[in-house]
């Protein structure tokens, strides 16, 4: 055989030998890295009773196999290596003798072979037996809105910052009933140091009502719902993290306190202690024009505190039950899985926590409203005023007139010719005389001088004596004239004011009299003490 055709022979199959060669590593290192590998799982029976543990292996292709892997007891803990392949999952599971199955419980070979060098560790726990049934925050408005006691809550206004700050603050910080207070309503501020009471002072404890409320509660996606749901229930919320339910318990212990009337102290006669009339007139002191600004001031008479005697709330968290759960807290003693409408759920421990608690607190403040007495009062206080400076004024005339009346018998240049009788200012009728009508006196006209004669210059003197005495007496009887008209038009205003209908009094007030007080709610701001 010639050399050049061996030589062609042996390089062909050359060449074939390091395809072959090829080939079969590949088909080695293929093997290999398609090849099981083992890893550690320490798994622990979580539950109350003893648990036969299953594992499952998923393929990509959707294809899996499910083994029984080994038999736990209660609280028992075992380490297993489990062959998982590339691209597969392992799950574990456990089931009791009553075929109620664990929280499936998944890892993947990407995870196990990056942390392949760990025992994993897989806690069999199988969920509580009740289907907890978890609803919306709208939902548990509802059911606090027809609670007779935690309704409340409701209504605390998310506007004023005071809303918590006010029930936060304990029930001693606020006025007794019994106290009077009056307000400023342009300002919402007290005008006046309150009047607290002092023999009227009595109040009984009218009412107490207690009730609770449970709730398992998702606030998945409405923790911003503040405009729908309570601004107590949303302030709760901020606390819980979206996508969470929560379990809360309510209890709640509310007492309504009113002022109590007694025989030797009752609302009729408040305005009777002389302490309030000094308080009142300090009132009056305030007000300026009472036709203007009577819708502008208040008085309050507090007469009921609804008082929270208690309130606790308390909860806790639910988290869901997934792969990113980790699992470590699963060994914790408090830690609570169960199955629920919204899902796999779970809580790190089985206390509930206390979330807002007060006790002693006002809730609300009533006060009858003495404005419109108080007005009334202003008014005829007012009145009587101007009625004790009129007959003052009748007796600072009449007391002029008589002097008046002096002076003029004083200068009667003609005591024979007129007669003025002396009066006595102690007597009622004295001024009867004066009121009759007394002319102007005439002077006389004086005689021609004749210096022949003597007897005309003396009669002259007499004359300017006469004279001078009789415009003196004429200037006060103008004077007493004067009076006299002051007086007529004083008797006149006298007339007409007692003729004037008074307004009912407070102290002439029945029991039975409708619409004088009105029982109101004042700002809870106003009775707090400074």
């Amino acid at each position: 055989m010639p050399s050049k055709k061996i030589a062609s022979i042996t390089t062909v199959t050359s060449f074939k030998l390091n395809q072959l060669v090829l080939l079969l590593l590949a088909l080695v290192f293929g093997a290999a890295s398609s090849r099981a590998e083992d890893f550690k799982f320490k798994l622990k029976n979580e539950s109350k009773s003893s648990l036969l543990v299953f594992y499952k292996i998923s393929k990509k292709s959707g294809a899996f196999k499910v083994k029984s892997l080994m038999k736990l007891k209660p609280d028992e803990e075992r380490i297993k290596e489990v062959e998982v392949s590339k691209g597969d999952t392992i799950s574990f599971y456990g089931q009791n003798q009553e075929d109620v199955t664990s929280a499936l419980i998944k890892k993947d070979y990407t995870y196990l072979n990056a942390h392949k060098n760990q025992v994993f560790y897989i806690p069999i726990v199988i969920p509580e037996k009740e289907n907890a049934s978890f609803e919306s925050l709208q939902n548990l408005s509802l059911q606090l809105e027809h609670n007779k006691v935690l309704n409340f809550l409701l209504k605390l206004d998310s506007s004023t910052v005071s809303s918590f700050s006010l029930l936060e603050n304990n029930f001693q910080n606020v006025y007794p009933l019994g106290t009077f207070i009056f307000v400023d309503t342009k300002t919402n501020r007290l005008l006046l140091p309150p009047l607290e009471p002092s023999y009227w002072n009595n109040s009984e404890n009218y009412l107490t009502i207690q009730d609770s409320l449970y709730a398992l509660v998702t606030t998945q996606h409405q923790v911003q719902a503040d405009a729908q749901i309570a601004y107590f229930l949303g302030r709760l919320s901020n606390s819980f993290n979206n996508n969470n339910c929560v379990e809360l318990d309510f209890k709640g212990k509310l007492s309504l306190i009113r002022w109590r009337p007694s025989p030797n102290a009752n609302i009729y006669q408040i305005f009777n202690d002389n302490a309030v009339k000094a308080f009142i007139q300090n009132c009056y002191a305030q007000i300026d024009n009472p036709d203007q600004q009577y819708q502008r001031y208040r008085l309050y008479f507090l007469t009921s505190y609804e008082r929270v005697d208690n309130l606790e709330v308390y909860g806790r968290k639910f988290y869901n039950f997934g792969n990113q759960t980790d699992l470590s807290i699963s060994s914790n003693p408090g830690f609570q899985l169960v199955s629920s409408n919204v899902g796999l759920m779970y809580a790190k421990n089985r206390t509930l926590s206390n979330y807002y608690s007060v006790q002693n607190a006002v809730l609300r403040t009533k006060a009858y409203d003495f404005t419109s007495l108080l007005f009334k009062g202003f008014k005829n206080d007012i009145k009587a005023r101007i009625v004790t400076d009129t007959y003052m004024r009748q007796r600072q005339v009449q007391s002029a007139i008589l002097g008046e009346y002096e002076n003029l018998i004083s200068y009667n240049p003609n005591s024979q010719g007129l007669s003025l009788a002396k009066l006595s200012k102690r007597d009622s009728s004295s001024l009867i005389p004066v009121l009759t009508t007394v002319a102007n006196l005439t002077p006389y006209n004086y005689q021609a001088l004749d210096t022949a004669k003597a007897a005309p210059a003396g009669k002259n003197d007499q004359v300017e004596a006469y004279n001078n005495r009789a415009r003196m007496f004429n200037a006060h009887l103008s004077e007493i004239n004067s009076l006299v008209k002051q007086l007529n038009q004083i008797d006149a205003d006298i007339t007409k004011i007692s003729q004037t209908k008074t307004d009912a009094g407070y102290a002439n007030t029945s029991k039975s009299t409708p619409g004088l007080l009105n029982e109101i709610e004042v700002s809870t701001t106003l009775v707090r003490k400074e």
